[in-house]
């Protein structure tokens, strides 16, 4: 057996414990897919196309759009914070400061999403501290509203996510070196002209990684749509669970959740395929 095949063989073998777990997810998402197309809603017989075409209703494709609309507002939201908040982390050098930094920012991904919800509900409700600040200090002459809206939706989707923004961009933080930024000083830039020309351009596969992951995040959540924005913020994951409690139309559920893979991956592949492009053309430049 030659190296090439012998290397190739080591790495399937080092894969295959997890092509092993990822079988159950692959068998479940085909399941939903031959569900998709099923004649009855509630069992699987038949073929047929008229769950997707009932997605085609206007009220369903205004989900569509709510759903893209607050997953690339959170995820702009999220790589806009989570820049500094790396910064931060990768300019740390004691490990007990590190090892608190980083509990704190994975502090929402400990908690449940039914706690976190509810203490934003506490904080942004009409008698919550935020309306209780503003009606102390006379900037408003009644709570305003931040629940029940894409306000307070959008809200719970950036600090739910914010982790998984944080820690992809901290990987390519830590893999630039400190001489580029000591060469950029040297030679008269401002820190903000480096940290545009040289840290920012570094940092893109780290962004491309983290905007990837909380696009995808925010396009499927349920809980946070659901507890923050009732049923005023009509996402994609809440008709799907209205598809299948109240409604009981399993296989319309089963469509609806097949376009939320497809338009996610489209939507992560047109974000790759316009970064890509411009990066090349600022190349060319």
């Amino acid at each position: 057996m030659s190296s090439s095949s012998s290397g190739r063989l080591r790495l399937a073998l080092l894969a295959l414990p997890a092509i092993v777990l990822l079988l159950p997810f692959l068998m479940a998402v085909l399941f939903v897919l031959r569900f998709s197309f099923s004649a009855e809603t509630q069992e699987i017989a038949g073929f047929s196309l008229e769950r997707y075409a009932g997605l085609l209703d206007p009220f369903f494709l205004r989900s569509v759009l709510l759903t893209l609309k607050l997953a690339a507002l959170s995820t702009v939201i999220c790589l806009v914070l989570a820049v500094p908040v790396a910064m931060l982390m990768a300019s740390i050098q004691q490990p007990i400061w590190r090892r608190v930094v980083t509990s704190l920012i994975l502090l929402p991904m400990i908690l449940n999403l039914l706690i976190q919800s509810y203490g934003w509900i506490m904080v942004l409700g009409p008698n919550g501290i935020i309306n209780g600040v503003l009606l102390k200090l006379g900037l408003v002459d009644r709570p305003i509203q931040l629940l029940f809206n894409e306000i307070g939706v959008l809200v719970g989707l950036v600090q739910t996510a914010l982790p998984l923004a944080v820690f992809p961009i901290l990987g390519s933080m830590r893999a630039i070196s400190v001489q580029y930024l000591e060469a950029s000083a040297s030679l008269g830039a401002q820190p903000w002209r480096s940290f545009r020309d040289i840290t920012l351009p570094l940092l893109k596969p780290g962004l491309i990684g983290a905007a990837s992951i909380v696009f995808a995040f925010n396009a499927s959540a349920f809980a946070v749509p659901l507890l923050l924005g009732g049923r005023r913020v009509q996402t994609m994951g809440v008709a799907i669970r209205d598809m299948i409690s109240p409604m009981f139309d399993w296989a319309g559920a089963a469509a609806a959740g097949v376009s939320l893979i497809a338009i996610t991956l489209i939507s992560l592949s047109a974000a790759t395929w316009l970064s890509t492009r411009a990066t090349q053309w600022q190349g060319a430049r």
